[in-house]
């Protein structure tokens, strides 16, 4: 049913995107993209955009998804994030495929292996939120030294996770000071040290070159709040650390969905439409074809059609019924998210955050990439 909903994915806007990034921090020296689960569902025909401005490095979940990227370019490097097994290092080793140890006995498994091809690696320090990685000084110096002493291990960064972004809160900056502390004992020489999204909003550590960007490419950012609350822990935040960066950048939204009406349908005074909504008086009805399966609910509360705005009424799996008080054909266009829409209100409206929004809005649906040709065929 979802022929006729399309999301269509701009790559200009990614590029501009990638560029106001690259040069807003141009004081880093790599830059790396995270596109876990097929970029977020945006599709891996991006490669190209990113590796042609500035993007150094890929980084994504699991080997699969490393492999899949190799089949449309075979030059960018790529990182794994997850450990991955003895039997598939090989094919990691041979596509310039890096993977994450964030384990002592998975790095020694690995070391005892008899491989010809180097095989590059990055370490993941866990800086104390008790997510995986290396968890201290003492498992840092053990995988330095099983490193030094493999013939195939090419020690190429290392990295970590933080899960709250020092806005409004302290314990970003407790992280921070652990993760510091674990990585001093690293020479760090031709390493890629790397950290996510949170570090946008800091002063760059001199310790620190390579910053690892995901949703903000395209266009969502982590966005905080504006309230009275929200204020006050702001200032008290930079009052404490002096430390809080807010560089003045405008980001597009690269992506839109547009749909068309799929039938109309006239319901009458006092009926029900759908399972919960009762009429007061006669209505025309439009019925698009997107629902919850593909993370659009009723809760959106209105589409735009030729340019009007109609009230959605009801939900189904796989269609939306909407109140059209004005003259609609079968076929007319709807925007369901468009260059006009405050994605931090579509977010707020369906009661999620930026990542689960974009896990599930774009699984089921046909992609559409403009103004940019790729030369390699699109997935």
């Amino acid at each position: 049913m979802n022929n006729k909903t399309n999301i269509l994915i701009d790559l200009d806007k990614l590029k501009n995107n990638i560029n106001i990034l690259t040069d807003t921090y141009g004081d880093y020296e790599y830059f790396l993209a995270n596109l876990k689960n097929n970029a977020f569902g945006l599709g891996y025909n991006i490669i190209d955009i990113l590796e042609k401005n500035n993007i150094n490095l890929i980084y994504v979940s699991t080997l699969n998804e490393a492999l899949e990227i190799r089949k449309i370019n075979h030059n960018i490097p790529i990182l794994i994030n997850f450990d991955i097994t003895e039997e598939n290092i090989y094919d990691a080793s041979v596509n310039n495929i890096s993977i994450t140890i964030s384990n002592i006995n998975n790095l020694e498994k690995i070391s005892s292996l008899n491989l010809k091809d180097s095989l590059n690696i990055h370490l993941l320090i866990d800086n104390g939120t008790n997510k995986i990685g290396l968890k201290n000084k003492e498992e840092v110096n053990k995988a330095l030294d099983i490193i030094n002493n493999c013939s195939f291990l090419n020690l190429k960064g290392v990295y970590t996770e933080f899960l709250t972004y020092g806005i409004i809160d302290d314990d970003y900056y407790e992280a921070y000071d652990n993760f510091l502390n674990i990585i001093s004992i690293i020479p760090k020489d031709n390493l890629i040290i790397h950290v996510n999204e949170p570090c946008m909003y800091h002063r760059k550590n001199k310790d620190i070159n390579a910053l690892r960007f995901d949703l903000s490419l395209f266009g969502i950012e982590e966005n905080v709040e504006e309230n009275f609350v929200n204020n006050m822990k702001i200032k008290s935040i930079e009052r404490k650390y002096n430390n809080l960066l807010f560089p003045n950048i405008n980001l597009n939204l690269v992506f839109r969905i547009e749909s068309e009406i799929m039938s109309l349908a006239i319901a009458k005074e006092n009926t029900l439409v759908g399972r919960s909504y009762w009429t007061k008086e006669k209505m025309d009805l439009a019925i698009i074809p997107i629902g919850y399966k593909d993370g659009i609910t009723k809760a959106l509360n209105k589409v735009v059609i030729n340019n009007k705005e109609a009230l959605i009424i009801d939900d189904e799996i796989d269609y939306l019924i909407v109140k059209c008080p004005f003259k609609a054909q079968v076929g007319d266009k709807v925007d369901i998210i468009s260059e006009d829409t405050n994605i931090y209100e579509v977010i707020s409206l369906l009661k999620t955050n930026r990542y689960y929004l974009m896990s599930i809005l774009t699984e089921h649906l046909n992609k559409i990439y403009l103004n940019i040709i790729i030369e390699h065929n699109l997935l």
